[in-house]
């Protein structure tokens, strides 16, 4: 009778526990839900838990469906529209915009990172690189290691923190014309490709169609990534005129920006003996295509995933 009591005993203790246990977890899970607001008003912690939601959707049409519980995507299925703001250096504010929904592939090759943003103006004005050339392109760029070491103790520590690693597709050569030089660099902080945000380009067959193998030098910008659907909504192609969505106005004015594309034609040969090469760049009025000369400094107009 002793050892019946005893294990009744135990089963109903069981049985609490369990109650309480699951009690418990619903209750952890409420705490965890997220309350669906405006862009600016979510939290980076916030909106980093929406991007691995985003990412783990078993498609991409899944992954939209998430993001539209969120208010990251509008009633008509375009992205959102909305800007964040963000604080470098605890005193300079600027805004940030969503350019992407499961567009990165993540840099440790699982799956694709949620969200993609972009600054709204210039994180700061400099050089692609300390010396006039363009030799290893992005990977080699001073830009691209000013990004990585120095800029992430400028940004807010939450933002910073929430930062996701990337694979971004480039020309890492300089001169040349094979497809191969096209290759990934991993990234959490990176400026964006010509492709990335106007899409397919002929530039240099519509300008020197009478050269041949210019077509060769298109096929190489057209390689670096794809277009941001942000870009894809605000019209954005090779041959649109100025912007007003590229044109990025801040505290620093008005300048152009770069793209991380270095062009791959060798100018040398057409008779232009002032530089060892240029980089791509948006102008200050928001036309989608200029160069600018490495040494020269142009705004830093940045692109992350969290």
């Amino acid at each position: 009778m002793r050892k019946l009591i005893a294990t009744i005993l135990c089963v109903f203790v069981a049985v609490g526990l369990w109650a309480c246990s699951g009690q418990t977890s619903q209750e952890e899970e409420k705490e965890k839900a997220i309350a669906v607001k405006k862009l600016d008003e979510y939290s980076w912690d916030e909106l980093s838990r929406i991007s691995a939601e985003i990412s783990s959707a078993k498609s991409d049409e899944e992954g939209r469906e998430v993001a539209k519980r969120y208010g990251l995507i509008e009633g008509d299925g375009s992205i959102t529209g909305q800007t964040k703001m963000i604080v470098l250096d605890n005193k300079r504010a600027l805004d940030v915009r969503l350019v992407g929904i499961r567009h990165d592939d993540k840099a440790e090759g699982k799956g694709k990172a949620g969200l993609t943003f972009m600054t709204v103006g210039a994180v700061d004005i400099r050089p692609m690189n300390n010396e006039d050339t363009i030799e290893g392109g992005w990977e080699a760029s001073d830009l691209r290691a000013w990004l990585a070491n120095e800029l992430p103790p400028r940004l807010d520590d939450d933002l910073s923190k929430a930062l996701v690693a990337v694979n971004k597709l480039t020309n890492n050569k300089g001169l040349t014309d094979n497809l191969d030089d096209v290759t990934a660099t991993q990234d959490k902080l990176w400026v964006f490709s010509v492709h990335e945000v106007c899409g397919d380009v002929t530039w240099d067959i519509d300008e020197y169609f009478q050269k041949r193998g210019y077509e060769d030098v298109d096929g190489m910008l057209n390689a670096e990534g794809t277009q941001y659907e942000a870009f894809v909504k605000a019209g954005i192609t090779g041959t649109s005129g100025p912007s007003e969505f590229l044109s990025l106005k801040d505290s620093t004015g008005t300048s152009p920006w770069w793209y991380r594309t270095p062009h791959p034609f060798d100018f040398q040969g057409l008779g232009d003996t002032g530089t060892n090469g240029y980089f791509y760049r948006v102008m200050e009025t928001g036309y989608p295509n200029s160069m600018g000369i490495p040494q020269d400094p142009s705004s830093v107009v940045v692109g992350f995933c969290v």
